[in-house]
């Protein structure tokens, strides 16, 4: 295949047969209904679950298939068990947990593979943390140098993987210690906070600090496997695809944009004048799909920063403005005057909070006590605390992600596929982006609105 050669992604699939993990998280479940949707020729998407809760992976699969992120293929009437394929088994044991039989279907028949799985968790174990992200990863990687028709393998990584530097190229950067010696650190001294602390350096948690592992992981093992790495920095709601605002949970800046459009936030820890990397679910997901169909024709393994900062930027004071303006649009704030302050100072945020949002708190819940009503005001201002713990990091710091190999892709597409899967950042703005946001949040989480 010519390099110059333009990308057909419906073609690409056609006939070929995908293994995804991960796709019962909120990317995966997209990812998943978007190459059913867009590339109906596709022949079976298998899908590794493990069993939970007493059922097995055969029964989790109606999770995937009841998802509101699947109704318009429901509406088409669309046959989606014909085509996914539940397969049982576990991120962070050998083979992936995969029986024999299972296994053999998977080296014979995938040509495609999409890695998503991961614990997310920002206050892992760092035993816990590898052996999902980076030992999971080399699991992975060990059977698909067994598949036979593999064309594509997609490592979802994370634009935060490096956030201890300010500027971040589309690049695997090496650690210092190696990953083997970090194996047999956590092996000696399983979780030491002091051993965890030097290793993870400036990484803010061991989310992000194995994540880099399993890049460096998949740079030095993925040999002659046609391989991309992914990194998309904050997934907010979809901006179109499944369905304008679709979200199925409040992880990360969902949590903070809804407290903020309740009225419940007022301050926040962070400048307002940095950058905020917010992207679009459905950019990630049409960005991973086509990087899989350039994998085939590269001669190396591509990495893509999937980030708004670098060609459409919003700051996090502008984020807040817009959201403020489409709250009081649509009357969506159920605590009165919803603003937002930003600011550096510890003892100032602790002083605001407790002013601007524990003292309401405690009067909502004592006035609710005597009309019997249940108090939650407190309970929800726990929630926000833990969440701003969570995110301050990536509030107070701003970064630079280069984006040249994901604008070279996109020169790749044809018109039709730039239409059909557009990753194109500059292709929307943030007025639009964050109203669908805001709304999406207060349709399908708190249920406030058709």
């Amino acid at each position: 295949m010519n390099d110059q050669e333009l990308l057909d992604v419906e073609n690409f699939f056609s006939g070929k047969s995908i293994f995804i993990t991960g796709g019962t998280g909120y990317l995966g479940k997209a990812v998943i209904e978007k190459i059913l949707y867009s590339c109906p020729d596709v022949e079976k998407v298998y899908i590794l679950l493990r069993d939970k809760k007493g059922q097995r992976a055969y029964e989790r699969i109606s999770e995937i298939i009841n998802s509101s992120g699947f109704q318009r293929l429901r509406s088409r009437k669309y046959e989606i068990s014909t085509k996914l394929i539940p397969v049982s088994g576990n991120i962070s044991e050998e083979n992936l947990g995969l029986t024999k039989d299972v296994l053999t279907v998977l080296e014979k028949e995938v040509s495609v593979v999409f890695h998503l799985a991961a614990t997310v968790n920002f206050n892992e174990p760092l035993s816990h943390a590898m052996a999902v992200n980076v030992n999971g990863t080399q699991e992975v990687l060990k059977i698909c140098h067994r598949m036979e028709k593999l064309k594509a393998f997609v490592h979802v990584s994370t634009a935060f993987s490096n956030s201890d530097r300010r500027d971040i190229e589309e690049k695997i950067y090496p650690h210092t210690v190696k990953l083997e010696e970090v194996k047999l650190l956590n092996k000696c001294f399983p979780d030491d906070e002091i051993i965890t602390k030097k290793l993870i350096g400036n990484k803010p948690n061991t989310y992000t600090y194995t994540k880099s592992l399993a890049e460096e992981l998949v740079q030095q093992e993925h040999g002659k496997i046609p391989t991309a790495i992914v990194r998309p920095s904050i997934v907010i709601s979809a901006l179109e695809e499944p369905a304008p605002g679709w979200i199925d949970n409040s992880n990360g800046s969902t949590g903070l944009f809804l407290g903020m459009s309740t009225g419940v936030m007022k301050v926040m820890v962070g400048k307002g004048t940095n950058v905020t990397d917010l992207i679009p679910l459905d950019i990630v997901v049409n960005l991973i799909i086509v990087a899989a169909v350039n994998c085939e024709r590269s001669q190396e393994l591509k990495v893509y920063n999937c980030c708004t900062g670098t060609s459409n930027p919003v700051t996090c004071i502008g984020a807040e403005e817009i959201a403020r303006r489409v709250t009081t649009k649509y009357s969506l704030n159920k605590v009165p005057f919803p603003f937002m302050v930003f600011t550096t100072v510890y003892w100032l945020y602790k002083f605001l909070i407790f002013f601007l949002q524990i003292v309401p708190s405690y009067i909502i819940d004592i006035m609710s006590i005597i009309m019997k009503k249940k108090p939650i005001q407190l309970k929800i201002q726990h929630k926000i605390s833990k969440t701003v713990d969570l995110m301050k990091f990536f509030l107070i710091n701003e970064w630079n992600f280069a984006d040249g190999n994901v604008r070279s892709l996109l020169n790749r597409m044809t018109e039709k596929d730039k239409q059909t899967f557009n990753f194109d950042v500059k292709s929307y703005t943030w007025d639009k982006c964050l109203e669908v946001y805001v709304l999406g949040i207060h349709k399908y989480l708190v249920k406030s609105r058709k």
